[in-house]
């Protein structure tokens, strides 16, 4: 995955809670700060979801306006997202696969 290990320090800086949800909406958006790389297309903001004390970050490859689809590479550590993460996976193994423990390359379908 391209860009993995920047991926992984900002996932280390939403778990420590350095990196929290930081818009108006209070919808789960993160906007990165200026020093941070390019990591995410479509604004260089990610979504965080926590789940007790488990994580979920996406980080856009492809945001989805109109009626194209969404892409995102995620990181989770919540068992109910990565078992819903795995029926997808099965139902359409073309557009999402797993990566590596923890990270996963999703199609979000219309």
């Amino acid at each position: 995955m391209v860009l993995y290990n920047k991926r992984n320090k900002i996932v280390d800086n939403v778990k420590s809670g350095i990196l929290k949800p930081n818009t108006k909406m209070n919808n789960g958006i993160c906007i990165l700060p200026f020093n941070f790389p390019i990591v995410s297309n479509g604004g260089n903001d990610i979504w965080i979801f926590q789940n007790k004390n488990k994580k979920t970050v996406k980080f856009w490859i492809s945001r989805g306006f109109f009626d194209s689809p969404q892409s995102y590479f995620i990181y989770t550590d919540d068992p109910d997202t990565i078992n819903s993460i795995n029926r997808l996976i099965k139902k359409y193994p073309e557009n999402n696969y797993k990566i590596k423990e923890h990270w996963y390359r999703i199609l979000e379908m219309l």
